[in-house]
């Protein structure tokens, strides 16, 4: 009997909680209230934006190039001989001052050279005297004997019409006709040996003159034996050693000018002619001046080279020197080349080193300002159109033409004008019409203006 009430016990305890649950899911139900009706309302989208305004565009292109001396000496024995000096600074990276002398070669041979030239031109001079001498003896001895022919001639013609009476023998007559003869020969060999004097005296003076070349000649080559710095350099290449034979024409060295870096940057096409934008003179008159400082002057670019290793950043003002005559095949760019002085002056130990040699470097052109210019960032145009906030604040699509680019903007030649509020967010979707929250995004405002004309004040 236990056992019953145990078991209804039981299935008492199990209904109970479900009637329970039952109660409550069915207050839960008729509590329920029916959907909240809410009036339409169109969201807007925040976006950010920028006014366009016109401004006066400094265009820019970038490009890299590697350091080259702007001179360079090859240092080259013009004289054969053993090296007998060699200068403390005659060492691969030393840095030599002009005029210094770096080797010295064995002049004894070339000091030998000049004593025998003196002497050979002392001795002509003694020959060339020694003839005018003996022209002078000619010419007194020829004065004597044109007067002793003189009587002689008029003794023969006495003799002879002496003969022609009969007053003397025959035999007297020839005397005196042989004696004549004999005087005229005299005067005859005197007048050969004069005009013989003028050809000797040319022979000589040639001769004179080839000593005095050799004479010069072998100066030049004892100077030679001297190897100078002819300006203020590096050495890059060392080739000989003291005591050392080295022959003419042999390279005993290699050099670069310390004065002037050039670096040679590619730069793209398009951006050299957005570098010549502002250039409003014809071509013509630029081939008509073709000197290149005033070439320079026209097109009025400015340069900055700039190093960038590590945690160094370095720049230093240089100038437009020339302009490659080819273009790059394979690149389709030209070169550029500027240069760079004095970087050795303008090191700074542990900050700024020199410009040397390969050193690989980026270089920024300026071109003149190009005024009233409308830019946009390269993040606000989308193919070949642009989005704007009315002044509905609705968006608006709008095509542009491009007039140049730049690293990070765009110059529009039409489509955009002053004042108007630029969407530079990305805006997905991009629905036209669609309502806009727009801000003002001064950072971003400021910064174009920055790059745009350059104006480190606006940063």
């Amino acid at each position: 009997m236990k056992t019953k009430y145990i078991n209804i016990l039981k299935r008492l305890l199990i209904i109970v909680p479900i009637v329970i649950a039952i109660a409550i899911v069915g207050g839960l139900v008729r509590a329920k209230k029916g959907p909240e009706k809410l009036d339409l309302k169109e969201k807007a989208s925040a976006v950010r934006v920028i006014r366009t305004q016109a401004m006066n565009v400094i265009p820019r292109a970038t490009g890299y190039g590697y350091v080259q001396p702007g001179q360079t000496w090859q240092a080259v024995a013009e004289v054969s001989g053993k090296i007998t000096e060699v200068s403390l600074v005659f060492k691969k990276g030393s840095l030599c001052k002009q005029g210094i002398t770096l080797i010295r070669i064995d002049p004894t041979k070339y000091r030998l050279a000049i004593a025998q030239n003196e002497a050979n031109i002392q001795s002509i001079r003694a020959q060339i005297a020694e003839l005018d001498v003996q022209e002078q003896n000619y010419k007194a001895l020829l004065e004597i004997e044109e007067k002793s022919l003189a009587l002689s001639k008029k003794e023969l013609n006495r003799k002879k019409t002496l003969f022609q009476k009969n007053t003397i023998a025959a035999s007297q007559y020839d005397q005196q006709m042989v004696a004549y003869y004999s005087q005229l020969t005299k005067v005859q060999n005197l007048k050969n040996s004069l005009n013989i004097i003028p050809a000797n005296r040319k022979s000589l003076k040639a001769n004179l003159e080839l000593s005095q070349v050799k004479l010069e000649d072998a100066k030049l080559d004892l100077g030679y034996t001297e190897i100078k710095v002819p300006f203020d350099c590096r050495i890059t290449e060392v080739k000989v050693e003291q005591a050392q034979f080295v022959q003419k024409g042999q390279v005993i060295a290699l050099a670069d000018a310390t004065k002037t870096a050039e670096i040679t940057a590619q730069i793209p096409i398009s951006k050299m002619m957005g570098l010549m934008k502002s250039v409003d003179r014809p071509p013509v008159s630029v081939f008509g001046e073709m000197d290149t400082a005033r070439l320079r002057e026209i097109i009025g670019i400015q340069a900055l080279v700039r190093l960038k290793s590590g945690g160094i950043s370095v720049e230093w003002d240089a100038t437009l020197a020339r302009i490659d005559a080819t273009i790059d095949p394979q690149t389709r760019t030209v070169g550029v080349i500027v240069a760079v002085t004095d970087s050795y002056q303008k090191m700074v130990f542990g900050k700024r080193p020199p410009l040397v040699r390969n050193m690989f470097c980026e270089v920024e052109l300026k071109g003149r300002a190009i005024a009233d210019t409308l830019v946009i960032p390269r993040s606000a145009l989308h193919e070949d159109h642009v989005y704007v906030a009315d002044s509905e604040n609705r968006l608006k699509r709008k095509e542009v033409a491009l007039d140049f680019s730049q690293s990070n903007f765009y110059a529009i030649r039409e489509g955009l004008s002053p004042g108007e509020q630029l969407i530079v967010s990305d805006l997905i979707p991009a629905i036209e019409g669609m309502l806009l929250a727009p801000k003002t995004d001064e950072k971003l405002e400021k910064k174009l203006m920055t790059e745009a004309t350059g104006d480190a004040t606006l940063r």
